[in-house]
């Protein structure tokens, strides 16, 4: 089943000197490290809320074919221009998708909310949060300004689920979270906490 699940992989990190100046640049290189290893694009901006926070969005098409390629040699051409543009370590989530169309419009919509849901202790993430986090993507294409939202599992970390979300702008978002979204919020804040996060992606086209 993996197999056929889409693995996007999004970190949030310090930029260095250098990327802030030409982020074109490293991403240029990952392109030309990375043909045919995989990756189906790259998208990259800046964290909304504190500016000197940079973050990509690495669509793999599998979580296979990018573990297969973190153990190729010629992965440390990719791994090294990533590096070079973060001063310290990233925060890094990779996460699998089964509903490729609507990501796709999530983070090429104006505004992509990036959703980390972590699961309270002795709750399960399959059998208790899973059918909240359908019924809130349910909820979301019925509201004005959302342009869908894709969720799957984290693959780093059991207890969390990640959601990806496309929206006009921030203020459709806070209508709806204190209108028709909020008893299923408040729902899901029952048995976990939600940290988010905002940005503005551009598409780095893969050649």
């Amino acid at each position: 089943m993996a197999a056929t699940l889409l693995a996007p992989e999004i970190i949030w990190f310090n930029p260095s000197e250098s990327y802030f100046e030409n982020p074109l640049n490293m991403l240029s290189e990952v392109n030309n490290s990375s043909k045919g290893c995989g990756l189906l694009g790259a998208h990259y901006g800046f964290d909304e809320q504190n500016s000197s926070v940079g973050v990509w969005v690495m669509v793999w098409k599998t979580l296979e074919e990018h573990q297969s390629f973190m153990e190729h040699e010629s992965y440390v051409d990719f791994a090294l221009p990533v590096m070079e543009a973060m001063v310290g370590s990233g925060e890094i989530t990779q996460v699998l998708l089964s509903d490729e169309t609507d990501f796709l419009q999530a983070i090429a919509s104006p505004v992509t909310q990036f959703i980390y849901i972590t699961l309270r202790p002795r709750h399960d993430r399959s059998y208790e949060l899973a059918p909240l986090v359908e019924k809130l993507k349910s909820e979301m294409a019925q509201v004005p300004g959302c342009h869908g939202s894709s969720w799957g599992p984290s693959v780093e970390h059991d207890d969390m689920y990640v959601g990806v979300a496309g929206w006009r702008c921030i203020s459709d978002r806070d209508r709806a979270v204190k209108d028709s979204l909020a008893p299923t919020i408040a729902q899901i804040r029952e048995i976990g906490s939600i940290e988010l996060k905002y940005a503005r992606l551009q598409l780095h086209e893969i050649s």
